[in-house]
């Protein structure tokens, strides 16, 4: 079945698959089931475009496979052994914020000072135990405050948090209310009061929140900040410090002590941030005390899943099964009691809980379910089969690199996006809330096992998500505010359902395919036993989600899978991009050309002027397979552009925080850029290769964007009003004009040079300064050519060590034509006929001792030439020799004469090279004859003597001559009554034909007559026993 009414539906497969909450109120709806003909199943990517509008809406769906889909599991379970992680299932969800109780003392001890005119009791006791006030304030923060949980009686709910899960009696949960109200009551209602000024704060701006510093008490605050009236101050600390040594604070994520007015200092570690490099970056200084993530999380207290043990299968099946006795017995328990249960332990209702799980395991190190080419095939496993589904485009270790899938550029073997990631899991092992990596999509496969539950979100319900998974766990989310990333925390779905998050499930069973759309939230747990396996794929269609997911990677500073940029620059210029394809590229490409023009020309506006190249990448058409340098804020790869200057020369930052690179002037600054404006725009036009309808709505989109950013003049204010880059650019045309008829002046045009950098970025009006700048280069190049030679050449004499100057320099110089520029130095280095004068020479009544020497110069001139002749012409008396090319060259070079054969001779002797190189590659490995017969013809009528080519020439004739007395032989071998002579013929022509050093096809042939015939000479020696009985 393809695409349509997904089937489970309707026969009912995923009733069992119900999600009973805690309450028993709510429950999961399945998501689509596909059934794919045999037909659809040959292109999976095909397939799940086909239906991708209809299973979207859920965030995931399940694929089952026709009956003839059978993989053989590749793994030897025998001899696999694996590493696992241990997973606290009853922490998911119900577990205290990570925090550190000395921070939070430090900041109740300062509130009580400052605002209460109290000091901080030692110890306040809670059934017979002191009481963490950190825990509690945290714990009361999960339940919306203390009047919500006074009102929906939550209590007991806090009091799992503060007591470690132990059960209290109902006067011990007055107690603690009132303990609550007593210590930190009032506390948490300044705690609001300062969240709720920071959120006003971020949204009028920096400027106008000063206005309101008064209004928030700070105490002891170790900000740098500025007062009123813009002075920096900071309140004294105990220990004092020097001024200079206070300015030395450095950013723990930059590595800068520039920017002093927007540090953070922790005001317990004296740690120091810049607002815009922590993660997420904050719009403005927060008031109050403001304390660092590593001094609020505790590590005792922080979550994660622990590395356990390596377990063999069976060991692992044994733990496995006993956990499962442990909670159901040996009888059958139903999936929706197990699933029930699950959600209870996650709630924090039925114990503490630890599994195992063998998740992320890399199958390039611990091997694929799938087979692979260059793995082992095991021996109950046909050859045929094997090869079948190592080659099968629903292998995972195939799928990501299948034509249409965006990563098919991609080289670098990045583990679970490009190399498939296999799971041992047990009942409960889990995985928790997220979407993938740059929100790609995700396939996995259950090869063998207890079914796996899947729960998803929509991907276009993922802010909404986020929404409802802040405000149910903020005390968790204060404390990581990147928490999402983690991939540690679950929430019942019942919870999403009950503030309008759609919800729904998959039950994967062995044999199914799951997969997950872009941006889609899923999470879920194991039944059993199983193993799995699951890959990233990116089909055009993921394009704009790819975008979406480098920006939320830049927001939380989060170093990215791999660069978008690159990806669609590499796609869009080497990926061949059918009419699938493009439409998806290009607009993506569209807004990325979009946001980078717009950021380059805020820079230019800036006064940032320089601008440079980046190096080339070895192999463009590749993805990552040479890392780009990262911004020192964000971290995102710097592919398109960065920003740099020379005071920190190994820091680079993006186009979005050039301003926190250093404190030096904009002008200083330098703008890195791998493509022009211009080169960007024509790969956009590249793309554009769809149908001839939609192809002239796209030029017409496209140029319409190009004529709107020609109206929207980029120009910037300069003293006495405003300029353009156009008008600085064709002022700067017109200065060139003058610089190249003026004399070369090499400041000049390194100032010129200097000054074209401002235009080089940008887009196609720039196209004449880069013609210009073309010429300047060359022009630069050839005039300080023509000063360096002429400087060789004054001041060398044969008694001195200088250089001397390479007569093939000299004619590349003197062979430009129209001269680059105006250097009035090149005609001095132009020869003169030599005959015309020593002509003069002899004219001229004094002798001239050396006019000699330039007769010798013209009689060798003359021999080198009518040399280089014969050798060029090939009809000299003796064979022209390679080593006899090499010393004419030599000579020529010598002389110091420009000579007009010497190019063609160069040439010659370049064809020499190559036929000797060809020879010799040849001659390396076993040599056939059909190669030799082909670079004999290649090289037939060439003049030159090649000793390989002639040793080539030998090896042919001895392999011809032995085919043709081959053939003699061979010629009714079988009538022939001498064997004997047959014999003797074939055994010289098969150690013949052994000793030839081109291979012959006819030698294994000669070996098989060679039995015949002997077969037949020993038949003719035995005695005719028929015609002796006869007789």
């Amino acid at each position: 079945m393809g695409k349509g009414r997904p089937r489970a539906v309707e026969k009912g497969v995923l009733v069992q698959n119900l999600s009973v909450s805690s309450s028993g109120s709510l429950h999961v709806p399945p998501a689509p089931v596909y059934y794919p003909s045999e037909d659809e199943f040959k292109d999976p990517l095909a397939y799940i475009y086909k239906i991708r509008e209809e299973a979207e809406k859920y965030g995931i769906c399940k694929i089952v496979p026709p009956k003839s889909w059978s993989p053989p599991f590749a793994l030897n379970l025998d001899n696999f052994s694996f590493p696992t992680k241990t997973q606290a299932i009853h922490q998911l969800q119900a577990r205290p914020a990570s925090c550190d109780s000395k921070t939070f003392e430090l900041e109740y001890k300062r509130f009580l000072e400052h605002h209460c005119g109290k000091k901080l009791r030692k110890r306040v006791i809670f059934e017979g135990e002191e009481l963490d006030l950190c825990k509690l304030f945290n714990a009361v923060k999960r339940f919306g405050g203390y009047d919500k949980v006074v009102k929906e009686k939550k209590w007991r709910e806090v009091s799992k948090f503060v007591t470690s899960g132990k059960k209290i009696s109902e006067c011990a949960k007055h107690v603690l209310c009132q303990l609550y109200f007593e210590h930190l009551y009032d506390y948490e209602k300044y705690y609001n009061r300062l969240n709720k000024e920071v959120t006003k704060g971020c949204k009028r701006g920096v400027q106008e929140d000063k206005k309101c510093e008064d209004k928030v008490e700070t105490y002891g605050s170790k900000r740098r900040r500025k007062n009123v009236d813009g002075e920096k101050f900071k309140v004294s600390n105990k220990v004092e410090k020097g001024e200079d040594e206070e300015l030395d604070q450095m950013c723990e994520q930059c590595k800068s002590g520039l920017h002093g007015e927007v540090m953070l200092l922790c005001d317990r570690c004296n740690k120091g941030w810049h607002i815009y490099c922590l993660s997420p970056p904050l719009k403005q200084i927060p008031p109050g005390n403001w304390y660092c993530f590593e001094c609020l999380n505790s590590d005792k207290d922080s979550f994660g899943f622990v590395p356990g043990k390596h377990y063999t299968v069976e060991a692992f099946r044994r733990v496995a099964e006993r956990a499962k006795r442990k909670w159901f017995g040996s009888g059958l328990a139903s999936r929706v009691q197990m699933e029930k249960k699950f959600w209870e332990i996650v709630e924090g209702s039925a114990g503490e809980v630890e599994v195992m799980y063998g998740s992320d395991l890399d199958t390039s190190i611990y091997g694929s379910g799938f087979p692979r080419i260059k793995d082992q095939r095991p021996e109950s496993v046909e050859a045929k089969v094997w090869d079948k589904y190592c080659g099968s485009p629903w292998n995972l270790n195939n799928l990501p690199k299948l034509k249409g899938s965006m990563l098919q550029a991609v080289h670098h073997n990045i583990t679970g996006v490009m190399v498939p990631w296999l799971y041992v899991g047990m009942l409960f092992s889990s995985f928790c809330w997220h979407f993938e990596d740059h929100c790609f999509y995700s396939m996995n496969y259950l090869h063998w096992g207890e079914p796996k539950c899947w729960y998803s979100v929509p991907g276009n319900e993922a802010n909404s998500f986020e929404k409802v998974m802040r405000n149910s766990l903020p005390d968790l989310f204060d404390a990581q505010p990147d928490l999402l990333f983690q991939l540690v925390t679950m929430l019942n779905p019942s919870v999403l359902q009950g503030n309008g998050v759609p919800v729904y499930s998959v039950l994967q069973e062995p044999g199914n395919f799951v997969i997950t759309f872009p941006k889609s939230y899923h999470g879920g747990f194991n039944f059993g036993l199983n193993c799995a396996e699951a890959v990233n794929f990116a089909p055009a269609d993921w394009l704009p989600h790819g975008g979406f997911g480098a920006d939320r990677y830049q927001m939380y500073h989060k170093t990215a899978v791999l660069s978008h940029e690159e990806l669609l620059c590499v796609v869009a210029k080497f990926g061949n991009s059918d009419s699938q394809v493009s439409p998806y590229l290009k607009k993506e490409l569209l807004r990325i050309y979009s946001r980078e023009k717009n950021r380059r020309e805020r820079l230019w506006r800036s006064g940032v002027v320089k601008s440079s190249p980046m190096p080339h990448h070895k192999f463009p058409e590749y993805v990552g397979t040479e890392e780009d340098p990262t911004c020192i804020i964000c971290k995102q790869y710097l592919y398109l552009s960065a920003v740099v200057c020379h005071c920190r020369p190994s820091a680079f930052v993006c186009l979005e925080h050039w301003e926190h690179i250093c404190e030096c002037k904009s002008s200083r600054l330098c703008l890195l850029y791998r493509y022009t404006l211009a080169e960007l725009y024509d790969l956009l036009l590249t793309v554009d290769k769809c149908g001839s309808d939609e192809k002239s709505q796209s030029c017409s989109f496209l140029r319409q964007g190009s004529r709107s950013s020609e109206i929207n003049v980029l120009t910037k204010k300069v003293k006495g009003g405003h300029v353009s880059l156009a008008q600085l650019a064709e002022q700067w045309l017109l200065h060139s004009y003058t610089v190249f008829q003026n004399s070369y002046s090499s400041d000049a045009f390194a100032t010129l040079l200097k000054e074209a950098e401002q235009f080089l970025w940008a887009g196609s009006e720039m196209n004449p300064v880069r013609g210009m700048v073309k010429k300047l280069i060359v022009a630069q190049k050839w005039a300080e050519g023509i000063r360096n030679c002429l400087s060789k050449v004054e001041n060398w004499s044969c008694h001195c060590s200088f250089e001397r100057v390479q007569m093939d320099y000299v004619n590349e110089l003197l062979d430009f034509d129209p001269l680059p520029c105006n250097e009035p130095g090149h005609l001095k280095l132009k020869i003169a006929e030599l005959e015309l004068l020593y002509s003069r020479v002899c004219d001229f009544p004094i002798y001239i001792k050396e006019s000699e020497k330039l007769l010798q110069k013209i009689s060798s001139a003359k021999a080198l030439t009518e040399c280089a002749k014969k050798c060029i012409s090939g009809k000299g008396s003796a064979a022209v020799s390679i080593d006899m090319l090499y010393k004419l060259k030599s000579e020529i070079s010598e002389l110091q004469v420009r000579l007009p054969e010497a190019e063609m001779l160069l040439d010659l002797l370049r064809n020499a090279e190559l036929c000797q190189a060809r020879c010799n590659e040849i001659l390396k490995g076993p040599i056939s004859l059909n190669n030799v017969e082909g670079i004999l013809q290649e090289w037939d009528k060439f003049t030159v003597t090649v000793p390989e080519l002639m040793l080539l020439k030998q090896y042919h004739l001895d392999a011809v001559s032995w085919n043709s007395r081959c053939n003699d032989v061979l010629v009714n071998v079988n009538q022939r009554e001498d064997q004997d002579n047959v014999v003797n013929e074939l055994e010289c022509l098969l150690k013949d034909g052994a000793s030839l050093r081109i291979q012959v096809e006819k030698l294994s042939l000669i070996e098989v007559e060679l039995k015949k015939a002997c077969c037949r000479k020993n038949a003719l020696e035995v005695p005719n026993f028929f015609t002796f009985f006869l007789c």
